[in-house]
């Protein structure tokens, strides 16, 4: 089974509560499969559902949206070899370089052919694609990390090593990190170290007031984000 196009612009519409028009950018560069997206394959896409006057902002929206949800990301950064989220540069112009992060198109290849919107299926080809051997374990840790974040968005270190042990993941928590992490699963989050720590710390019981902090990807785990 294979979805329409028409169905996967509705399910989209309604998993991110954007407008018609967004949801069939959306729909029209995660349908390419690509990892890898110029703004220029953005803005054609955009002439193929807005007039051509109107393309150009409709290819700008669309760019500044996917990043919001995570479903893709600028390539530029602030900082030479920083793939975080927060020091990604999004310019919408031509020849800017956007990533679709791995989950994110497992995520939309599941949908696709069984016409749901599944973070446990996503994170699973995933780790058949880096070839874990851990994939079980490694998946019970995630969902355990998604029902314990903090304002369902947020995991400390400390909340993924004291996963690793619960679940007697056999390597270092360091190496889960790094899988998530490239896998865009979670990414540090800097913004978050300082003032909002402050914030975390006087309304969250036992919140971590040391070690890094993680942002979960907003679209891959958007129905546990709207529960």
């Amino acid at each position: 089974m294979r979805l329409s196009q028409n169905k996967l612009v509705s399910i989209m519409k309604s998993l991110f509560n954007e407008d018609e028009e967004i949801s069939k950018m959306i729909v029209e560069l995660l349908l390419t499969e690509k990892r890898q997206i110029d703004f220029n394959e953005i803005l054609s896409a955009a002439k193929r559902i807005e007039k051509e006057e109107k393309a150009e902002s409709l290819a700008v929206e669309a760019s500044l949206a996917m990043e919001y949800w995570k479903l893709m990301l600028p390539a530029r950064t602030k900082h030479q070899g920083s793939i975080q989220w927060s020091n990604r540069l999004n310019r919408p112009k031509p020849g800017e370089k956007y990533e679709v992060p791995p989950c994110i198109a497992f995520a939309f290849k599941r949908l696709m052919s069984e016409g749901i919107w599944n973070w446990k299926l996503a994170v699973k080809d995933y780790l058949d694609e880096i070839k874990e051997p851990n994939q079980q374990v490694t998946i019970d840790i995630v969902e355990d990390l998604v029902k314990n974040a903090y304002l369902k968005r947020f995991v400390s270190k400390a909340l993924l090593e004291n996963m690793c042990k619960q679940h007697n993941y056999p390597k270092d928590a360091d190496v889960l990190i790094a899988e998530l992490k490239a896998g865009g699963v979670i990414s540090p989050c800097v913004e978050y170290s300082l003032f909002s720590r402050k914030i975390f710390e006087k309304f969250i019981k036992d919140f971590s007031k040391t070690g890094p902090l993680y942002e979960l990807n907003r679209a891959l785990f958007i129905l546990e984000l709207k529960e």
